[in-house]
């Protein structure tokens, strides 16, 4: 072998020292490497020789090379070329001295498929170099020739945390590996140097009444050949393990037990898993059964299906019946009317070619005949082509919701024929009212004319209080039809300037500012949709109560601003975050109220001070709210005692 090596060498070495252009192909220099191999001359970027594993690895022939001019170049990944060729050119600038460091590149087998490549550049003679080609992959795994039988044992035993042992049971000996000892946290040379006995093996072992029962059995020879066995182990520093041991029994020629080779297993972490995924199946069972709910997976076509135990709750199916179905659609379609069942196919179908999710309710007769509503939740799952793999979803039992939902429709929809019918009546009983008061003010007037002599003080006394309450109770009945007719035959809304609304109530009030001295500041205020007659009456009622309970010695002063509200706003309002929201402030420096009382001034009829010194019904910031109510808005007020008053409303751009 030697002299081969030998002899093949000077060859290369004579023909790299003669003219010409030469090749080594045909040879077999196998002394060089295992690996696939190159020569190459770096000069006229030729090679000029591959040995067999190169063929072997890459699937190219020397024809192949040769439609190539020999280049080494469509070895290389495109990307990859220019890296290449400048090691190359550090080799070609360079000294005899010069070396390229190994160094990771892409090539490119007949298959058009790249792998990454270690790639050894040694020199051999001149501007000729050996080119060794180690794939990444297969150099990454650990060499076994390079490790002792002894060592890799060791290596598998720790990561895969086992130990080999072997019973010799008529020497009454117990041999480990160190696996083993491993196991059990004996981990100093001095630990692994103790004598290894049964008996100091079954003094690590939590002997529960299952492994008493195997060893009972074991001993009476009612074992055999083979057997599997969990138990759990206490370790040197006190730790517990859950492990699994397989053994082989080996007998003597008279039958007798002779060895009992086996190896043990650590399976600790599994079993915590496994008692983790029972406790979570446990618990979402427990959670399905309470919220009636089951969920499930699908192929697209609903031939093959799988459900969760509280899918079989949902439709009527004991424990002992589930081993015996088929779960797919056909099973849908015994629970389900067939028009029930092809109009959900239809729309699932639909809703599956346009997104991800649907959702579909439709009513089944269960396995013990009782009619439910269920109500599905499916989303798609699609792989990295867009194809749609499964399809998974929840389904939940929905029967007593849609009662009560049912129920509460009915309420509310009797509810609000009630309250139409006692708006209805109050506007009509309103409307009636007037002409008998009407009548009552006229002919008390008439008599106090005619007959004021003879009347005396006190009758015409009498006769003023009689007048002074129709005119009260008049402005009551025009407050109560007011108050009837906003939720009666409403406009469309339209857009409105509030700007125009607030200076149109201005000069409604004029008058009455003009009597008390009040001034008004108006900032810039937006335009939203709203019903105009509603939005004037709005701002009256207000400016006309901030009026009202002004201070008797300083002027009033209104200021009137608006503004966008915020998310954060939204939020703490409960408003739509996709709605547009204005908050429109209304302060004045009257004479305030206690802030307990905010909600109680707009309750109809409920006043804060007396009515000698504040006249009016109790009705006026009534009718606001429900102006802002009819406009899905809000209103509130603040205040201090002395220290004025501001009402807040908020509305939204659109109805």
């Amino acid at each position: 072998m030697l002299d081969a090596f030998l002899t093949d060498f000077a060859e290369i070495r004579d023909k790299l020292d003669s003219d010409g252009d030469y090749n080594f192909f045909g040879k077999n220099f196998s002394f060089f490497s295992a690996e696939p191999i190159l020569f190459y001359n770096n000069e006229k970027d030729v090679i000029v020789y591959a040995n067999s594993m190169f063929s072997n690895e890459f699937n190219y022939t020397v024809e192949d090379l040769a439609q190539w001019k020999y280049s080494i170049y469509p070895l290389l990944n495109t990307e990859d070329q220019s890296a290449f060729k400048s090691a190359m050119k550090v080799l070609l600038d360079g000294d005899e001295n010069s070396v390229c460091p190994d160094a990771s590149y892409r090539l490119v087998n007949k298959g058009k498929k790249y792998s990454y490549y270690r790639v050894k550049i040694r020199k051999l003679h001149k501007s000729h170099y050996y080119i060794q080609l180690e794939n990444s992959v297969k150099a990454a795994i650990p060499v076994l020739r390079n490790k002792t039988a002894d060592e890799l044992m060791n290596n598998a035993e720790s990561i895969l945390k086992f130990g080999f042992w072997m019973w010799d049971i008529s020497a009454d000996k117990l041999y480990w590996t160190k696996g083993m000892y491993h196991l059990l946290e004996y981990d100093t040379d001095e630990e692994m140097d103790m004598s290894i006995t049964p008996e100091f093996y079954h003094s690590h072992i939590l002997k529960n009444d299952t492994y008493l029962e195997f060893e009972k059995r074991f001993k009476a020879g009612n074992v055999k050949d083979a057997y599997r066995n969990k138990f759990q182990l206490k370790t040197n520093k006190g730790s517990l393990l859950t492990v699994f041991e397989h053994a082989n029994i080996e007998y003597d020629e008279q039958g007798k037990i002779k060895y009992v080779t086996g190896i043990t297993r650590d399976i600790t972490i599994q079993e915590e898993s496994m008692k983790s995924l029972a406790d979570y199946k446990a618990m979402m069972l427990e959670n399905e059964t309470f919220l009636n709910y089951g969920t499930w997976e699908s192929d697209l076509k609903g031939n093959t299906m799988f459900w969760s135990d509280g899918m079989y709750n949902i439709f009527g199916y004991e424990e002992a019946e589930k081993n015996k179905l088929v779960i797919n659609k056909e099973l849908y379609f015994q629970h389900m009317n067939p028009e029930d069942y092809q109009r959900g196919v239809d729309n699932n179908l639909a809703m599956i070619e346009e997104k991800d999710n649907f959702q579909w309710d439709y009513e089944i007769k269960d396995n013990k005949g009782v009619v439910k509503i269920l109500s599905t939740f499916g989303k798609i799952i699609r792989n990295n082509e867009q194809k749609i793999e499964k399809i998974i979803g929840a389904t939940r039992d929905v029967t007593e919701l849609r009662g009560y939902e049912k129920t509460l429709e009915n309420k509310i929809s009797e509810l609000n024929r009630s309250n139409r019918e006692l708006e209805e009546f109050a506007y009509v009983a309103s409307h009636d009212l007037q002409e008998p008061l009407r009548k009552i003010s006229t002919f008390s007037q008439r008599l106090q004319i005619k007959f004021s002599d003879k009347l005396g003080e006190d009758g015409n006394l009498y006769i003023n209080r009689v007048v002074a309450a129709c005119e009260n109770m008049r402005k009551l009945i025009d407050n109560l039809l007011e108050f009837s007719r906003i939720s009666l035959n409403n406009p469309p809304p339209r857009q409105v300037d509030l700007s125009e609304i607030v200076n149109q109530a201005i000069d409604d009030l004029d008058l009455v500012i003009a009597e008390t001295n009040t001034t008004i500041k108006v900032g810039l205020l937006p335009s939203v949709e709203a019903i105009s007659s509603q939005m004037l009456q709005l701002f009256v009622n207000i400016l006309n109560n901030s009026i009202k309970f002004r201070k008797g010695n300083i002027p009033l002063q209104i200021k009137i601003n608006a503004r966008k509200l915020g998310m954060r706003e939204k939020t703490e309002h409960q408003l739509s975050s996709k709605s547009v929201y204005f908050l429109i402030g209304i302060e004045d420096n009257g004479i305030g109220f206690e802030q307990q009382y905010a909600h109680k001034i707009f309750q109809i009829f409920q006043r804060l001070e007396g009515k000698s010194e504040y006249p009016g019904t109790g009705i006026g910031l009534s009718i606001c709210k429900k102006i802002i109510v009819n406009h899905k808005g809000l209103i509130f007020a603040e205040s201090e005692p002395g220290k004025g008053a501001t009402f807040s409303i908020i509305l939204p751009q659109f109805q």
